[in-house]
């Protein structure tokens, strides 16, 4: 493979040899397909529309059954983009946004959560199976996560306290692959093996290796993958290296147990913001200071956790999970060099009773999520990418619990009743170690009730319809409360807020066709807002409070599903947002922003395509998305304008025997050379708010499986 730099108006040999490549990769198909035209057709499920279990919530009903609006990334639709990230197919949920800066640095919002992000991932809560990802100070590091590790992604949308503690936005779920299904032959034994290449514009390169093994008491997943790249400006390479380890093992005839290790070491470079004219100027240049000083993030993460699930008998069942995570992160930063250390236990267990009476189910959900963090962090100076002079050594210690329940009715087969609580408790501690007071001291917020309770009804066996309220909390985080410019704030107080819901899901009986379409208002108080100072380093402020008023809609059609004809599959989708988000009672000193928009966020988000699959192994994927204009600051006097996005995706998949394939790909982003940033700086001082993102950019790879 070749894999070159695309640099518009340089390099130009470098740029018509990828372009030969890509040109290859695309011709391919047609070519192969001229040689082997009578080859047996093999039924290809990438576009099938079938049921969906939905386990969030602990439901375990389909979409049609389930009383909350759920955004859903399945591996098929991962399929419609190269797979080094999961931007692109989290994009395509309504009501969600994951923005990327640089390469690397990822932010992700459920329903307007931008304001406090970043990097990684607040105001969410992410579980991995049943095992919380988000650690003990609520901070997700998104950015570790292979997409290849990930089977699916389930998004429920809006405060989801009652089953999974502190979050405002909503909660993640990642599930791993189907190895999960233990077989019941007692020779069953099987080994599988996939490599992977890819490559791409601005030097990106790729590899994967995964290993799947199974036998009757046992199925893993071992999975190592590199992804490096130049990035598409100056000072945004990136680098990342993971090793994982998914096992699913039977203990007994009661119990099963589910593992997972995942060693995770990324380091990516930050350009930071531009100013509109420097952008308009030359989006691939980086802020001088930014490069003289090194800025880059290094991360080295250690996760591990046991899942034990107990069947007590056919009525009773206990999940319990635990889970431990070390993070050695260094941040070469413009003003100073931030070292951390953070080490974080979580435990999970919950028991669910089960039980039918006559047309009536009935399941009682309890348990208790309890997790406990410590972090080290250090600031120094930053002589040019080395650490100098002591700034700040602080420690600080967090611990937060919290008990919950929900029960569940389902009545007659026709009204479905879930009512769930729990209280959230929440304490950190902190020690300064270089200041003349280095007494311990602590901070505890006062326990959150936070109760949800849904109604669903099903009019018709294709069309359902739902109504709920919850309360959301969200204490800051300890990278809130212990920011980069080395302050400790202890005057942070909790996000709080409630939301009003109501919905509809509609499928067609033979599941050719599914619709979705939720309305809701969020009333957030004490919103946690980030601001930058002169130097750009960050800290954070209360910003009274948040109107969310919103509407979410998407649909899906399997126009065509016929596997021995020439178009086998034709599948046509889309989603929308509308986002009526603004300020209340939000002043600061003499500028009152009442009124204003929620920073960051686009008025209305569409996303688009036309997925095709053909008797032959080609498959096309196609995208558009189209983003409003953006305010970059709480005063509303500047906004980035919209954009349109538009992908295309062709792929060749040849069977080289019942468990052999290979498939090629390449493909195309923002193919109408759009300038734009995908991550902004939002409150940026200077009016620094512009990240650009890459232009017209080609990527491509193959996969061989055996």
């Amino acid at each position: 493979m070749v894999f070159l730099c695309l640099e518009p108006g340089t390099r130009p040999k470098s740029i018509t040899i990828m372009k030969l490549f890509i040109l290859f990769l695309l011709m391919l198909p047609f070519t192969v397909f001229a040689q082997d035209e009578n080859h047996a057709t093999q039924k290809d499920s990438v576009l099938t529309l079938s049921p969906v279990v939905i386990k969030g919530y602990e439901s375990g009903r389909s979409l049609l059954e389930t009383p909350v609006a759920i955004g859903l990334v399945t591996g098929k639709d991962m399929q419609r983009y190269s797979n080094v990230s999961l931007l692109p197919s989290v994009n395509t949920l309504s009501g969600v946004r994951m923005e990327e800066r640089s390469p690397g640095s990822y932010r992700l919002n459920i329903r307007g959560s931008l304001l406090r992000s970043p990097f990684g991932v607040r105001n969410i809560k992410v579980y991995w199976n049943d095992m919380p990802f988000t650690d003990a100070g609520g901070n997700t590091y998104l950015n570790l996560v292979d997409p290849n590790t990930v089977s699916a992604i389930e998004v429920l949308k809006g405060p989801g306290g009652s089953l999974y503690g502190a979050n405002t936005g909503g909660v993640v779920v990642m599930h791993t692959d189907e190895l999960s299904i233990l077989p019941t032959d007692n020779s069953a034994k099987d080994n599988r093996f996939r490599v992977q290449l890819n490559a791409g514009s601005y030097n990106t390169f790729g590899e994967q290796a995964q290993w799947k093994y199974r036998d009757n008491k046992f199925t893993s997943s071992f999975t190592q993958s590199h992804l490096q790249s130049d990035g598409y400006r100056d000072n945004s390479e990136l680098r990342r290296d993971v090793v994982q380890l998914n096992g699913n093992t039977r203990l007994s005839q009661k119990d099963k147990l589910e593992m997972l290790l995942m060693y995770a070491d990324i380091y990516y470079q930050t350009p930071g913001g531009l100013t509109l004219a420097q952008m308009e100027q030359n989006p691939r240049q980086a802020r001088a200071i930014a490069v003289s000083q090194k800025a880059a993030i290094y991360n080295k993460t250690f996760f591990s956790g046991l899942s034990n699930t107990h069947v007590f008998n056919k009525y009773w069942t206990n999940v319990t999970s635990l889970s431990y995570s070390h993070t050695g992160f260094k941040n070469p930063f413009i003003t100073n060099y931030e070292k951390r250390n953070e080490n974080n236990v979580s435990i999970r267990s919950k028991f669910v009773y089960d039980v039918k009476y006559g047309q009536n189910d009935f399941k009682l959900i309890g348990g208790l999520e309890w997790q406990y963090g410590e972090a080290a962090i250090d600031n120094y100076g930053n002589k040019e990418g080395v650490p100098d002079t002591v700034q700040a050594k602080d420690r600080l210690w967090v611990r937060q619990w919290f008990p919950f329940v929900q029960a569940e009715w389902q009545l007659s087969k026709r009204l479905l009743i879930q009512a769930g609580a729990s209280t959230n408790s929440y304490v950190y501690h902190y020690k300064r170690l270089t200041g003349i007071d280095d007494e311990k001291k602590k901070k505890k917020f006062d326990q959150q009730f936070l109760p949800r309770i849904a109604l669903l009804y099903p009019f018709t066996n294709t069309f359902s319809g739902y109504v709920s309220v919850s309360k959301g909390f969200s204490p800051a985080t300890l990278a809130e409360i212990r920011s980069s410019d080395g302050n400790v704030n202890t005057e942070l107080q909790p996000e709080f807020g409630w939301n009003y819901e109501a919905g509809v899901h509609v499928e067609s009986a033979n599941n050719r066709f599914e619709a979705d379409a939720a309305l809701y208002y969020f009333k957030l108080e004490q919103a946690i807002v980030r601001r930058l100072d002169s130097n750009g380093a960050e800290y954070f402020v209360n910003a009274g409070g948040t109107d969310q008023k919103g509407l979410e809609l998407k649909a899906a059609f399997n126009a065509i599903n016929k596997p021995s004809a020439v178009i086998s599959h034709l599948r046509i989708w889309s989603s929308y947002t509308y986002n009526n988000f603004k300020f209340t009672d939000y002043v600061v000193g003499s500028s009152d922003f009442s009124g204003n928009e929620l920073t960051g966020v686009p008025k209305s988000v569409s996303v688009s395509g036309v997925d095709l699959t053909t008797s032959w192994g080609i498959s096309l994927f196609t995208s558009i998305n189209f983003t409003s204009k953006i305010p970059l600051n709480d005063a509303n006097d500047e906004y980035a304008k919209s954009y349109t996005l538009l992908m295309a995706k062709i792929s060749w998949r040849k069977p080289l025997g019942a468990r052999t394939a290979i498939e090629v790909f390449a493909g195309s982003d923002n193919l109408l050379n759009e300038k734009y940033s995908l991550g902004n700086d939002i409150n940026a001082f200077g009016k620094r708010y512009y990240n650009p993102a890459a232009v017209n950019n080609y990527f491509g790879g193959l996969s061989f499986a055996f």
